[in-house]
């Protein structure tokens, strides 16, 4: 495994050289969107690639759902994490320049919190808190105007979502 990592590194660093660029940019990302299943929410992401590949991700979940659908509960979330980019994988073995639309598997650690508004007991301040633990997979379209959509899947609420990303630019450090 650890053979194979050191050569997908190897190999995105010799197809940076290679290839154009990437159409989702080599940047940092963020990420606005809206989510159901259960409830309805949002969710704001910022994502930074590593060697072309891989990102690092930081993620704010925040999801309700309503009294007459569940429980009348508030599910926040904070989940650091990453992802590897299958589809650039693909293009960086087929030596070719990435096209229009990436797909990342990735997976999220972090605290989850769970807001009763409604007929709070003991129990249910007992479970306020958790670990949420999100594998997840989103797709992302570049459009020809320049507009950058994506949708993902994941166990943690909302666990549909879908948006739009920009990419931001930091300014150089010396």
């Amino acid at each position: 495994m650890a053979r194979f990592a050191l050569l997908l590194l190897l190999a995105s660093a010799v197809a940076d050289a290679q290839t154009g660029p990437d159409p989702l940019g080599s940047r940092p990302r963020v990420y606005v969107g809206g989510g159901l299943g259960p409830g309805f929410g949002g969710i704001v992401e910022a994502t930074d690639p590593i060697f072309s590949v891989f990102t690092r991700e930081i993620v704010l979940y925040a999801n309700y759902v309503p009294r007459v659908v569940g429980s009348g509960r508030l599910v926040t979330a904070v989940g650091l994490g990453g992802s590897l980019r299958a589809l650039r994988v693909a293009d960086v073995v087929r030596n070719r320049d990435p096209g229009a639309l990436d797909v990342d598997l990735g997976i999220r650690i972090g605290p989850s919190f769970n807001t009763a508004f409604f007929e709070e007991t003991a129990e249910s301040r007992s479970r306020s808190f958790s670990v949420m633990l999100d594998p997840f997979v989103r797709v992302t379209l570049r459009r020809e105007s320049g507009r950058v959509f994506f949708a993902e899947v994941g166990p943690q609420s909302p666990a549909l979502r879908a948006g739009i990303s920009t990419s931001i630019r930091l300014p150089e450090t010396r």
